[in-house]
């Protein structure tokens, strides 16, 4: 029979000490973690992941300077400091892989795993700490293995492992874990030097905590309550001199949130930007927290979704169910309360929830429902469960047919979960089935079809996309002013590609109000200007971006170019030259710097950019005619009757006219103006005749 007793070792004929523990734990998790995410290595991009890693040029570096590295822990506003720890990774990964996302969701994965692990550590370490011996010592191994792969696999996370910008909730997950555990070494060990030690690892650890998220911040508090319930036992004298310390928590904690936030008025504001107020987000964070809880013990798939239709409390009465949620946090809070002498284990695990989602369930503007916000306050949720069932088993211990039963219910519900986890990394392994599913589940939001007209618009399908984008609108349910700004950026780009200007122009304008710091809305602009040669409102558009936002290279590459057109041919190249320096190669200032050399008569010089330009863009009309002139004032026949077949080639049955026009269409950015007349004569002189 498995009881308490026997520590609920399997009748086997082996010996199974702390070390053979460990292994199969460690051995198991990875098996199983590796089973259920299998499919989710070469998941697509998504949402947010395009912003913070496709798009973002600060983690995309060419080496690690420290000018590099401060842009890129910067984050995207380059204000402050921001998540550097999860920006740096990014960095790394980009530095391997590009932009490759298998290693990026093989990162992400280890991080899991290794949360995992640790999250073991501390709860098998913990049931065998003096105040809890006696209760626990026997079953510890049983409790924590079983509370860790409820938590591992539980289908609510692959909002957090395979989306991958969450890592920085993995990674704050993680450390966060670390530190406990090994602070909790250290309160443990006989040896001093072990003791310092690992408290060195734990402040580390913490530190990289917060470094990767701002809700741990909240880890210094938790270290305390559990060295006051766990370690040091609920008593006046020693919750007297825990109040003594507190202030020191308390200042780390209001320290991080004014250098994340940028100061108070920072962090309490936003609400201009929101659908909702700041009282109406206190009044609905309870409903939200309530059906978290209920998604992480019923996680199936019909309920589970990346963006939630979440209904706003108006009012305590406003939908009825604000008030009860409210009231049931409450009484959980002080049933936690009253047991904390008697089940300082169930209070600690009750009070780890909750406080670790004070900070993205209180007053900071932030969207009120994620799926991946439960990551690190769950961590602890399944020990009450996994006691449970490890003391029913051992209740039943003279019934091996009940035990049996157990047992296959537990393996049953596991094996379910690690379905649900499998079926949805199938969903999220694509980006187009993600949106699909959310339009299912959750109907009337706008955002969903924004992102699905966002895939048919990539896939150059703009009449799906025109309806995505119009029905998004339509329900005009985004959730921020910023996702519907989001929005109108897109409709103005599909307008701007349709050359549909001053439809273009107003949604743009529209954007900007709402995302002053979204550049494209103002670069866009500024080439509708210059396409409607209105070249003094392109330049007026740029140098007034330029001036709040003089490092942007997208700037300082159109601002370079309306430059060339306006004559200031010096201040241009030497815009272009910059850019390529921090940059890169790029197809326009290219060209600036080609046509720069042959103004001055250096042909030499103007074949190398315009074959550099090949070099990057094979398929380049442009490149290809200019150097059909440039061959031909050279003299280099061969080059240049290259350079003809191709032109011939591509060209097809269109005259050359049509040929150029048919170009100027899709590119109205061009340094470079070829000569007709001349190309006419070359290829005419090359035995080549065109109507």
């Amino acid at each position: 029979m498995l009881t308490k007793e026997n520590g609920f070792k399997l009748p086997l004929k082996w010996n199974f000490p702390d070390g053979g523990k460990y292994a199969f734990t460690f051995v198991s998790l990875l098996v199983i973690l590796l089973a259920v995410y299998a499919n989710s290595f070469y998941g697509d991009w998504h949402f947010d992941d395009f912003a913070n890693i496709v798009n973002n040029p600060y983690i995309q570096i060419k080496d690690f300077s420290w000018e590099n590295i401060k842009h890129c822990i910067y984050g995207l506003e380059q204000q402050r400091p921001s998540r550097p720890l999860a920006y740096l990774s990014f960095a790394l990964n980009y530095q391997i892989n590009g932009l490759d996302v298998f290693g990026y969701h093989l990162v992400n994965f280890i991080i899991h795993y290794f949360a995992a692990v640790f999250l073991f550590l501390f709860i098998y370490n913990t049931l065998k700490l003096p105040l809890l011996k006696e209760r626990y010592e026997n079953i510890a191994y049983p409790v924590a293995l079983l509370a860790v792969f409820f938590w591992a696999i539980n289908p609510v996370f692959v909002t957090t492992i395979s989306y991958i910008v969450q890592r920085m909730a993995l990674m704050a997950g993680m450390f966060y874990i670390m530190s406990m555990y090994f602070y909790l070494k250290a309160r443990t060990t006989d040896k001093r030097g072990r003791a310092v030690c690992f408290f060195i690892i734990s402040v580390l650890a913490g530190l990289a905590s917060i470094l990767s998220k701002e809700n741990a911040a909240l880890l210094p508090v938790s270290v305390l309550l559990f060295d006051l319930f766990l370690i040091q036992g609920i008593s006046k004298e020693n919750v007297n001199n825990v109040f003594k310390i507190v202030i020191l928590p308390l200042i780390i904690i209001i320290f991080f949130a004014l250098i994340y936030t940028g100061g108070l008025s920072n962090a309490v504001g936003g609400y201009d930007l929101r659908d909702f107020t700041m009282g109406e987000r206190l009044l609905t964070e309870p409903r939200v927290i309530i059906f978290y809880l209920s998604l992480l013990f019923y996680p199936v798939n019909s309920r589970l979704t990346l963006l939630y239709d979440a209904d706003i409390s108006r009012s305590l009465f406003q939908p009825w169910t604000t008030l009860p949620a409210i009231l049931l946090i409450l009484t959980a809070l002080a049933l936690a309360l009253y047991l904390v002498k008697k089940r300082p284990l169930l209070s600690y695990c009750i009070f780890f929830y909750f406080l670790n989602h004070l900070i993205e369930g209180s007053f900071f503007s932030l969207e009120l429902i994620y799926e991946h916000r439960n990551y690190l306050p769950s961590m602890l949720l399944f020990i009450p469960l996994a006691e449970l069932i490890i003391f029913a088993i051992d209740y039943f211990s003279h019934n091996k047919i009940i035990q049996i039963i157990f047992a296959s219910v537990i393996v049953i519900i596991l094996t379910a979960w690690g379905d649900s986890t499998f079926r949805r990394n199938g969903i999220f392994s694509s980006d187009y089935l993600l949106w699909q599913d959310n339009i299912l589940k959750s109907p009337r939001l706008s955002r969903p079809h924004s992102n699905i007209g966002r895939i048919y618009y990539n896939y150059n399908d703009q009449v799906k996309a025109q309806l995505e984008y119009d029905k998004a609108l339509h329900l005009n349910n985004f959730g921020s002013k910023q996702a519907l700004a989001i929005q109108q950026f897109n409709s103005g780009l599909l307008y701007f590609m349709q050359r549909k200007d001053d439809a273009a122009l107003d949604c743009f304008e529209n954007s900007s109000k709402y995302l002053p710091e979204y550049l494209l809305n103002d670069i866009l602009a500024a080439k509708i200007k210059i396409r409607q040669n209105k070249l003094r409102e392109a330049k007026k558009i740029i140098e007034d971006k330029l001036k709040k936002y003089p490092r942007s290279l997208e700037l300082m590459e159109l601002y370079s170019f309306i430059l060339w057109k306006d004559g200031k041919f010096r201040r241009s190249e030497a815009l272009a030259r910059e850019h390529i320096y921090r940059k890169g190669n790029s197809t326009l200032t290219l060209m600036i710097l080609a046509e720069s050399c042959r103004q001055k008569n250096n042909l030499r010089g103007a074949i190398f950019y315009w074959q550099s330009i090949r070099n990057t863009a094979p398929q380049n009309p442009w490149a290809n005619l200019a150097l059909i002139e440039l061959y031909a004032k050279i003299n280099s026949s061969h080059n240049l009757l290259l350079e003809i077949k191709q032109l011939i080639n591509w060209k097809g049955s269109l005259n050359l006219s049509e040929y150029v026009n048919e170009q100027i269409k899709n590119n109205f950015l061009l340094p470079y103006n070829p000569d007709l007349e001349n190309i006419r004569f070359i290829l005419k002189k090359h035995g080549q005749i065109f109507l």
